[in-house]
């Protein structure tokens, strides 16, 4: 792999070190439009690869697209001066801090004696947090473990936050020392708690003018094109990584300031790329499905091959609680699990509407991407799975009146379907199966995925689905 990112910074930087280049990263508080922050991970589960940290990368996501400037993550063992030590670090360097993990009631939990410590401060029981802790979570008697979580430092404030889904306030919240945000480490419970916080710090700051463009060639090939550009343009920065995708080989990103700098940086890069190499890729199929497959059918010379089994999706997605799809990772059924979402939003259902699908459950360790793929896309269209079981005991809820499943003429999975049509037969008659694609051809299907860059599993290929 090229280290192509940092030869161009280094290039970029020494030609053009009297600039004001934003090539380069700006360390340290900022006052412009575009805050600096640090993250803090505490656990040693993370450390010891026990448990996987999702939240600095969640966290830096979202902050990113707020126009914050996330300059450093670090991950800390379950110590005391070790965190004192990288909070002090932290809010003198950074404009935001944010910890995760290590609040709850065990022994090991030690962050806010920790953020204590780094601000010269002590530890009080809260009444506020005693009462919430006491009222909401259940715990009558005091002290008992539950009460850590009230045992805070004098000098913090709060910020309880809302809850995107149901509009509630938060039961417990965010605690706030200084410019230090200490957050839980549960996922579910740090994700919704993030973002609302986000949204209520960040909502007036000015966003990055971003662009990506996918390239379907090693980062060889455009390594004197992308250093070419970097010198015109050095208040636009520029990142380049070799990736595992079956529509693309390497992502280049452009950002700046100012839209029209990325604009004019990104026409001048794809000008001097041949076309046969430029992929129009969609990281976000899922995302406004309807309009992009209304724009589909607007270029295609046959549209009614895919108009006729839309229809199907139609009909049967009225009621959405009704029907199922069979999900196994192909093109096929990522299809209809797509075509589903759109039919929803055709149909005006709410867009939090949940779809459901079934897939055949897989003992064998080697299939471990297959699964980690499926909820992957489960998550990406909100599909609630249901296993069915390998020993054919099935557990399927008594609503499921209609099964889509996406075998073609041509199938070369005829038994697998035919098993899943068995089973359903033999232990719920009532149910209706339907292939809405059987008329698709090899090229109906690629034509379909490719145009909206849908990711898909293929057992020859693990690790090129995305």
């Amino acid at each position: 792999m090229i280290q192509l990112r940092r030869y161009l910074v280094n290039i970029s930087s020494r030609y053009h070190a009297s600039s004001n280049t934003r090539v380069m990263l700006v360390h340290g508080k900022s006052s412009g439009e575009h805050p600096t922050a640090g993250i803090i991970v505490v656990g040693d589960e993370i450390l010891k690869a026990q448990v996987k940290d999702t939240n600095s990368f969640y966290a830096s996501s979202l902050l990113y697209k707020h126009g914050i400037r996330v300059q450093k993550i670090a991950i800390i063992q379950d110590n005391v001066e070790d965190i004192a030590k990288a909070i002090k670090y932290f809010s003198a360097n950074f404009n935001y801090v944010f910890t995760t993990g290590g609040i709850g009631p065990t022994h090991d939990d030690v962050t806010y004696e920790a953020v204590a410590l780094g601000f010269n401060d002590t530890l009080h029981y809260h009444p506020r947090l005693v009462d919430i802790i006491k009222n909401q979570f259940g715990c009558n008697s005091f002290p008992s473990p539950a009460y850590k979580m009230a045992y805070i430092p004098k000098k913090s404030t709060f910020k309880f936050g809302t809850n995107e889904v149901t509009g509630e306030t938060f039961p417990y919240p965010c605690v706030v020392v200084e410019n230090v945000y200490i957050f839980p480490g549960s996922p579910k419970f740090f994700e919704s708690s993030f973002q609302s916080l986000c949204k209520e710090l960040f909502a007036g700051y000015k966003r990055f003018a971003t662009a990506e463009v996918f390239i379907n060639a090693g980062e060889d090939s455009f390594a004197h094109i992308l250093n070419d550009v970097v010198q015109n343009y050095p208040n636009v920065s520029f990142g380049s990584y070799p990736e595992c995708n079956r529509y693309y080989k390497a992502r280049v990103t452009i950002e700046s300031e100012d839209e029209r700098d990325t604009e004019a940086a990104r026409k001048m890069f794809c000008s001097q790329i041949s076309s046969a190499v430029l992929v129009r890729y969609d990281r976000t199929p899922h995302i406004d499905s309807l309009s992009k497959y209304e724009k589909l059918l607007d270029t295609l010379k046959r549209p009614s091959i895919y108009e006729k089994p839309f229809e199907i999706f139609l009909k049967h997605y009225r009621k959405p609680e009704d029907v199922w799809v069979y999900f196994d990772g192909s093109a096929e059924s990522v299809i209809s699990v797509h075509l589903a979402r759109v039919a929803v939003e055709k149909l005006g259902h709410p867009s939090e509407t949940k779809l459901h699908g079934i897939y055949l459950e897989q003992s064998d360790d080697s299939r471990t991407d297959m699964n980690r793929f499926l909820q992957e896309i489960s998550q990406r269209y909100n599909v609630e799975l249901c296993s069915l079981g390998s020993n054919k005991r099935i557990t399927i809820r008594p609503e499921l009146r209609i099964l889509l499943l996406g075998r073609r003429s041509n199938d070369n999975k005829k038994e697998v379907y035919e098993r899943v049509a068995q089973l359903s037969a033999d232990s719920f008659p009532s149910v209706q199966i339907h292939f809405p694609l059987m008329d698709w051809t090899d090229e109906d299907v690629t034509t379909f995925v490719s145009s909206l860059s849908l990711p898909y599993y293929t057992t020859d290929q693990p690790r090129s689905y995305r």
